[in-house]
């Protein structure tokens, strides 16, 4: 995945936002072995990152879920600019990553969505999703929150 159309998302979003900010990465792991989603999550995220559930998440609902929290709107005291929402530059760059998504997800062997008990990159507020993307020797990790 391009890790640069998610730094423009994420620079897009917080440019004039309200106690507002948006974290997006994705995370390649090589696989070697029958390495267990925990040791793959702890070996993208850090030691400290303590999964609390994972579950296999239909292929089709990755984009929906991931679309949905990046136009969130936000109220009058925390979010994106509502200009920022109906931008352009917004559109555009979500086309880029929906094919990008669409493409991790095609060459998954497994697709799961987590949530981490303890040791999340970025401490979420407003939303979050994070998904583990498995194939034959690598495994992909797309995490995203929002926080004030």
């Amino acid at each position: 995945m391009d890790h640069q159309v998610l730094e423009e998302i994420s620079i897009t979003l917080n440019a004039d936002a309200r106690n507002y900010t948006v974290f997006l990465q994705c995370l390649e792991v090589p696989l070697s072995g029958a390495a267990g989603k925990e040791a793959i999550i702890k070996m993208a995220l850090g030691a400290e990152a303590t999964l609390g559930g994972i579950q296999v998440v239909e292929k089709a609902s990755v984009w929906p879920i991931i679309k949905e929290a990046l136009f969130y709107a936000g109220d009058d005291g925390a979010g994106p600019a509502a200009a920022t929402i109906k931008s352009e530059k917004l559109f555009a760059l979500m086309g880029v990553l929906e094919d990008e998504v669409r493409d991790l997800v095609g060459a998954a062997s497994t697709s799961e969505s987590f949530w981490l008990q303890d040791g999340h990159p970025a401490y979420p507020v407003f939303w979050d999703f994070a998904f583990l993307f498995t194939r034959n020797a690598s495994a992909s990790i797309l995490i995203g929150s929002s926080s004030d």
